[in-house]
């Protein structure tokens, strides 16, 4: 069979896929060495659209799809893979829609109801392959035998079968299809291109915002083997930078000290990032030091809050000294700092609001801010809906802009907040100038994010009076 998997249809609220190009999508990667050969694949990036949302219909008709799979992790863009699923199964008779990822495995039902023929529910890999298997009609199971999907029965009802049991070994996976992936440019070398790796599945903390914990259950790791085998594939390929798909890098310190060492003995250091707590930052700090010297560059800093009582509220098992202290160490590392927040999270006063961007510049090299949302799967969502404080289920409120459940607040009032305080940090004179220099890492990141935020803005804008380009 003919498949294409693809990620969602290019919506102006992507803005972390207009900020970091460079994080291809693994998953579908993954998925395609799960099933090639024998079945042929082609994997289509949305994310890299500026001006129409995407071009399927072509892709499709040129490659002769069977089968169309689609990742949704992000509870918005929902919404516009049911809409474009139904539009391609209009326009080709008889091609088999799919999603998998985050939102479809907590809302499966939805899918089905909507028009797609299966979801493939939480780890994807062991599932896609049989359920294509069964599409071929090579398969030894049944429809209802596949754990792990939810599908259509003959009275039109969405069936959702058994939970696919976790992997406990990912030794044994093909390598991912990154020969599939288009090119995505480096940070830090220009010219050159940048990959993606998966060192662990999962997060051993329990944020209330974040969906991570529900949705992959148990925290596991991939073995240090494994890990430097791929590492030593990939500088084989020539790329020159690799970001950590992990929810969170070196929960396993330890380990994570290892594989550097490792990386280091072999000559297999290749610049690369992701997402770090900085609880690991501040009490590590020899830690920080090897993973830089093994070729960190960049991470991704959940700070969240400079209040003592929101970082309680959400869970997160961190202290402003913390934050403080992991600032330091990195940036005495050489190691940039992209660090997120949220905005109107239980127990931020107007004063910490206040703080938010002010801290915020001050313990980062690139500011990120979203408002604190109940994604979808999330405890915070649970709870806020058995609560009834969840106003709206709109898919697009979800956007991590809405101030979405009841606290007694004003939603607009917050919403202007939340835009004074992003102003704050994009009118900033050293922001700017970074940005208009872009030569450094530092700088070409910046000035991702003040493009992220001008098509974030001015699609927006333009919906407001009817018109619509993604």
């Amino acid at each position: 069979m003919r498949v294409i998997l693809s990620t969602a249809p290019a919506r102006y609220w992507q803005t972390t896929n207009f900020m970091l190009t460079n994080f291809p999508p693994l998953a579908l990667a993954s998925c395609a060495a799960a099933i090639s050969p024998p079945h042929e694949v082609m994997i289509v990036d949305n994310a890299k659209h500026r001006l129409r949302s995407h071009n399927l219909f072509n892709h499709v008709k040129n490659f002769g799809a069977d089968v169309v799979a689609f990742t949704n992790n992000f509870y918005p863009d929902s919404l516009i893979i049911q809409e474009v699923s139904r539009q391609l199964k209009e326009a080709f008779p008889g091609l088999i829609t799919v999603v998998g990822g985050q939102a479809p495995s907590f809302l499966p039902e939805e899918y089905i109801e909507s028009g797609l023929d299966y979801v493939v529910l939480y780890e994807a890999e062991e599932t896609f392959a049989e359920l294509m298997e069964f599409l071929a009609g090579r398969g030894d199971k049944s429809v209802d035998q596949i754990e792990g999907i939810a599908w259509r029965d003959e009275d039109g009802q969405a069936v959702v079968n058994p939970r696919r049991a976790l992997l406990q070994d990912f030794d044994p996976m093909k390598m991912p299809r990154r020969d599939l992936l288009p090119h995505y440019p480096s940070i830090t070398r220009r010219g050159y291109p940048s990959t993606a790796i998966e060192t662990v599945r999962g997060c051993p903390y329990h944020c209330k915002f974040c969906t991570r914990p529900t949705y992959w259950g148990k925290h596991r790791d991939y073995s240090n083997d494994r890990i430097l085998e791929e590492f030593a594939l990939i500088k084989r390929q020539g790329f020159k930078e690799v970001m950590f798909t992990d929810d969170m890098m070196a929960t396993d310190h330890a380990k994570m000290y290892a594989l550097c060492e490792e990386l280091i003995r072999r000559n297999l250091q290749i610049s690369f990032g992701g997402a770090l707590r900085a609880d690991t930052a501040a009490r590590h700090p020899e830690l920080i030091a090897i993973m830089r010297r093994a070729g960190l560059f960049f991470v991704n800093v959940g700070f969240e809050s400079y209040s003592r009582k929101a970082l309680k509220d959400m869970n997160k098992a961190s202290t402003i000294d913390i934050n403080k202290k992991a600032s330091e160490t990195l940036r005495r590392n050489g190691v940039l700092i992209l660090g997120s927040h949220v905005y109107g999270a239980p127990g931020q006063t107007d004063e910490d609001l206040a703080l938010i961007t002010r801290d915020g510049m001050e313990h980062c090299d690139f500011f990120r801010m979203n408002m604190y949302t109940p994604q979808v799967g999330s405890a915070l969502f649970y709870e806020m809906t058995r609560e009834g404080r969840m106003p709206s289920r709109n898919p697009e409120m979800f956007n991590q802009f809405e101030y979405l459940f009841d606290d007694g607040k004003d939603p607009a009032a917050m919403r202007r907040g939340f835009v004074k305080a992003q102003l704050e940090y994009y009118l900033h004179p050293e922001i700017l100038g970074n940005a208009l220099r872009n030569k450094t890492p530092k700088e070409r990141v910046i000035r991702r994010a003040y493009l992220a935020a001008a098509m974030f803005t001015g699609y927006r804008a333009l919906r407001k009076v009817g018109i619509e380009i993604m």
